[in-house]
């Protein structure tokens, strides 16, 4: 079976980071949820070898602290699941005081904010800052 991401690349693509994509589609669960989708075929984190589990990692904190600065979030969380797509990749998931889903897990089979490319560039111009230190 062929990897989708592999075949066809990341889909919502923003940028390139060091060892992954930075995603987010235009619908999303939660304003500000991104995904860091490593560029290298592996399943999970373990699998890669030192070099690039560092950098995917450093790639997935400054995704996240892109979108922290952006949107002030209460609580950011981060998921690696894997059971749909089997190619490494992070969802980061900003929480806010009375989000649709306060309380309880996201279901990211429910995206309910629509994004405009504005709001998109906001979001890649927030973790590009959080890279280059701006």
């Amino acid at each position: 079976m062929t990897c989708s991401i592999c075949a066809e690349g990341p889909q919502d693509a923003l940028l390139e980071l060091s060892a992954s994509w930075l995603t987010a589609p235009p619908l999303a669960p939660l304003p500000g949820y991104v995904c860091v989708v490593a560029r290298s075929h592996e399943p999970q984190p373990v699998d890669l070898g030192p070099e690039e589990r560092v950098a995917f990692w450093d790639d997935c904190v400054l995704a996240a602290r892109g979108v922290s600065e952006l949107l002030r979030p209460r609580k950011l969380n981060h998921e690696i699941h894997g059971n749909t797509i089997e190619h490494l990749h992070m969802h980061v998931y900003p929480r806010y005081a009375g989000d649709p889903s306060e309380g309880l897990p996201i279901d990211p089979r429910r995206p309910s904010f629509s994004r405009s490319g504005v709001e998109l560039d906001r979001l890649r111009a927030a973790v590009d800052a959080a890279r280059t230190g701006a």
